[in-house]
């Protein structure tokens, strides 16, 4: 077949949705060169870097004729990619991101990461400013008349079909893929950044969003602080406009000096600060899947996790689970893995058994078999 690939945001300021793209994309590059199928990627040009091969070709769609076409689309009902992609003649369109579907008249496949906008909208980031609207708009969409909408788990495929009423036979699992430095650096320890301060550390890397809940969290360090252990806490990630709040509520605490931001890090540091920490802590309110503790898993840092819908599927016995709203549950959690070796190691080691069956050959192999599924179907017209 040929097979269409279209990522309007492959971007880094994405965060993890680009690495998400970025790592699904190498892996279909890889299955290209199997010569089964033909692929078509439609191209922006921070894109045109990729690399072309006899299976994998890209279409530029910056051309200034398409863009100024695409400046008018809301005048049109006919999308202007509609004519590039009929040109190209696939049999079906992947949209590498959940949000980059456009009005085209060929089957394609859709991606979702959540549905949180559906089950918790009391979270500003998926409901102020119409963004509820925005994501409701386009789900209701575009998921029912996709061929297929790939989820990483069964709580993700039973919402798709709770809020949707897309048929299961159309939901097909594949998991995130653990990211390619994480398994690349497995076996490289990093030296500890001269920049952390002295001492034992937690460590959660996420953009400062509500939902990351970072409040519960440092509630939890105040009472691991109460009960005489002072561990700090490293905070990576970009301020989606909670970063003051967060840094308001460490003071109030009286955590000020064990609280830290050292915003973007290099990605040789980031992996020093999951290699050096005594736990990955990602008490997020949403699910049904999470990249850092794949990420973690892969350098071997224990994890500690909210015990949101899809977790247990993702991380299975491998990560100690708590309940997000739960400071005293978590900060259980910290104290239960604190200081005992032997679960450590237990951890680490059922960690590492995941982040490698979450490779690019398992991404692989599951969408070959959505392809070749497909394709059984697509020989009918």
């Amino acid at each position: 077949m040929r097979v269409g690939l279209y990522s309007g945001s492959l971007r880094a300021e994405e965060g993890g949705g680009f690495t998400i793209e970025r790592e699904m994309l190498e892996a279909i590059r890889l299955l290209a060169a199997e010569g089964e199928h033909q692929f078509i990627l439609y191209a922006h040009k921070h894109q045109l870097k990729i690399g072309e091969s006899a299976h994998f070709s890209l279409c530029n769609i910056d051309t200034p004729l398409l863009q100024r076409a695409l400046f008018k689309a809301g005048l049109r009902k006919r999308h202007p990619l509609q004519d590039v992609v009929l040109a190209s003649r696939p049999d079906v369109i992947f949209y590498l991101s959940p949000w980059e579907n456009f009005q085209v008249d060929v089957p394609y496949i859709n991606i979702v990461w959540d549905l949180q906008h559906r089950r918790q909208p009391f979270f500003p980031e998926v409901s102020a400013n119409g963004e509820w609207e925005k994501r409701e708009g386009y789900y209701r969409k575009y998921l029912p008349k996709a061929a297929f909408v790939i989820i990483g788990n069964q709580a993700g495929a039973d919402e798709i079909s709770l809020f949707y009423g897309v048929h299961p036979e159309r939901i097909f699992q594949i998991p995130h893929l653990t990211p390619q430095f994480a398994l690349q650096y497995a076996n490289q320890p990093q030296p500890r950044p001269q920049w952390l301060p002295a001492g034992e550390y937690l460590f959660y890397p996420a953009q400062f969003w509500p939902h990351k809940n970072h409040i519960t969290l440092l509630q939890a360090l105040a009472q691991l602080h109460a009960q005489g252990k002072k561990l700090h806490l490293i905070l990576t990630g970009s301020d989606k406009g909670n970063k003051a709040y967060v840094r308001q509520t460490a003071a109030n605490l009286g955590l000020a000096e064990f609280v830290h931001f050292p915003g973007f890090v290099a990605e040789n540091e980031l992996v020093a600060l999951y290699q050096h920490a005594v736990a990955l802590i990602y008490p997020t309110h949403f699910g049904p899947e999470n990249l850092p503790p794949l990420e973690a898993f892969a350098l071997g840092c224990p994890v500690l996790a909210s015990a949101v819908a899809g977790a247990h599927e993702q991380m299975q016995d491998a990560a100690l689970l708590f309940a997000p709203t739960s400071a005293e549950q978590m900060a259980a959690a910290v104290l239960q893995l604190y200081g005992n070796e032997s679960l450590r190691r237990q951890m680490i080691a059922k960690g590492k058994h995941i982040a490698v069956a979450r490779s690019q050959a398992n991404f692989i192999n599951r969408f070959r078999e959505l392809l070749q599924h497909f394709a059984l179907l697509r020989q009918c017209w």
